[in-house]
């Protein structure tokens, strides 16, 4: 499943169809073949800062280390570039498109240390098995 919409910086995400449009894009499509982790924030009125954070090979479950780290670097953007804004991130997996409990963890432990730290999750999204989607508070 690939998009063909594309964002820029200013860009407004308005509702939950946009964001997943913004998962897609950031997933460069629904079929990984490695692990990666996309972190980008959008400002106080929902507008995409253009900063995207690519984080290749993120271990298969959260460990406190990365998540600490993070977590200083989700607040040090929101503090620096945007403030009252919030983080998307997206957690592209090879396998099929089934949410796994590795999945679940890394939506829960993220929002706990995002929550920790005072920054809005917007939407954690996992992107496998051509599917992107997103995993909310109830799926952890």
């Amino acid at each position: 499943m690939d998009t063909t919409t594309a964002f820029g910086p200013g860009d407004q995400i308005a509702d939950d169809a946009e964001l997943l449009e913004l998962a897609l894009f950031l997933a460069g499509g629904a079929s990984p073949r490695r692990r990666a982790l996309t972190v980008t924030w959008l400002d106080a009125d929902d507008r995409l800062l253009g900063l995207a954070l690519p984080i290749d090979d993120p271990s298969v479950r959260p460990d406190g280390d990365s998540l600490a780290g993070l977590g200083a670097v989700l607040r040090g953007v929101i503090d620096d570039e945007a403030p009252g804004g919030c983080a998307v991130v997206v957690l592209e997996r090879p396998g099929d498109a089934t949410r796994t409990d590795d999945d679940r963890a890394w939506n829960r432990d993220l929002r706990a240390e995002a929550a920790v730290r005072g920054v809005r999750l917007r939407g954690f999204f996992v992107a496998a098995g051509g599917q992107v989607r997103p995993l909310v508070l109830d799926d952890a």
